[in-house]
């Protein structure tokens, strides 16, 4: 494994560039486990810590989204899209709205034997989460209710958290004592500027909610990171106020989703196989997915060679598309 090293520029002793740079000491950087981004070694292996975050118009702009590893986006009640956010970073302040969780996202969340913070949930999602044992950071009731906190108009779409409060809970579990384990996904360094396309490449995915909801990603050469939309609008964030950008987009295709009852719950089905899209560096490829079980790790391939695909060092948002809902690549 290669190794980088910092260093602080305090204490004494260090040559560089023909000078002696005063240094007090050198942090070695290694590959985080969740996202392959440079951490100071001890930090790279964080329990991954799964929220659930509302993406109705009237939750809108989002906190924490921005510092969020993975963020899975597919459709809750009536079809709705919601976020699930995945953090391996203590050191966010403000997450939410916090919603509430389903069996589809529990699945994902499992395989990264993650705690998940929500709100309530549907019988279905609860009893997926009791089922797999997970730790369940619920903000409505119980002990890790006061973890949680009504903001920016309180009501429905105004419960928020911090990840320093519910790293600091999950500690003083079990888990706090045991190291996490679950399946890499491979990354690596993106494309040198030079090496990045040039003209117009992204996504548009329409879940079929209504414009409002349509999902747009639009690649930035410079940044090389794709520029979040939100029917038609700038993903920001609320407390930076700068707009969500991401260096992987997965679109995963999976069956049709099923409605459940009255309500309008989903079941969506996101354990087996099937293809997929990476968007990354300006580029598109077409991959395949597999998840065998409930923990299983979701694993991408090339859909030619057959090998892991390689993801850029970085965020990765990943869109579930069920069977009958639109969207393009380019």
């Amino acid at each position: 494994m290669i190794k980088r090293i910092a260093t602080f520029l305090i204490g004494t002793g260090l040559m560089f560039g023909g000078f002696i740079v005063p240094v007090h000491a050198a942090t070695v950087m290694v590959p985080r486990k969740i996202d392959g981004l440079w951490v100071a070694k001890g930090t790279e292996n964080q329990w991954p810590i799964a929220v659930m975050i509302d993406n109705h118009t009237d939750a809108r702009p989002q906190s924490g989204l921005q510092n969020a590893s993975i963020v899975y986006e597919t459709l809750a009640e009536g079809g709705i899209p919601r976020f699930m956010a995945i953090y391996a970073d203590a050191n966010v302040k403000v997450v939410g709205p916090v919603r509430s969780t389903r069996p589809y996202f529990v699945q994902f969340a499992a395989e990264l034997n993650a705690a998940m913070a929500h709100a309530g949930g549907s019988p279905d999602g609860l009893k997926k989460l009791m089922s797999l044992k997970m730790l369940s950071l619920e903000g409505i009731s119980g002990k890790y209710a006061k973890l949680f906190y009504r903001a920016y108009g309180g009501g429905v779409h105004g419960l928020y958290t911090n990840m320093t409060a519910l790293y600091k809970a999950l500690k003083a579990t079990p888990l706090g004592k045991i190291k996490p384990l679950y399946q890499n996904w491979k990354f690596g360094d993106g494309a040198a500027l030079a090496n990045r396309p040039n003209g117009k490449h992204g996504t548009t995915i329409d879940l079929g909610y209504g414009a409002s909801y349509v999902a747009e990603y639009r690649y930035d050469k410079k940044q090389d990171k794709y520029l979040r939309f939100t029917g038609g609008k700038v993903l920001v964030d609320r407390q930076s106020k700068k707009q969500v950008a991401v260096r992987n987009v997965i679109i995963m295709n999976v069956p049709k989703e099923k409605v459940l009852d009255k309500k309008g719950r989903l079941d969506i089905n996101v354990i087996g196989k099937g293809t997929a899209y990476l968007l990354k560096g300006g580029t598109v490829e077409k991959i395949t997915w597999t998840k065998k079980n409930d923990r299983a790790r979701t694993m991408f391939y090339d859909a030619k060679t057959k090998q892991e695909v390689t993801l850029t060092r970085g965020n990765t948002w990943v869109e579930v598309v069920p069977a009958g809902h639109k969207y393009t690549v380019y």
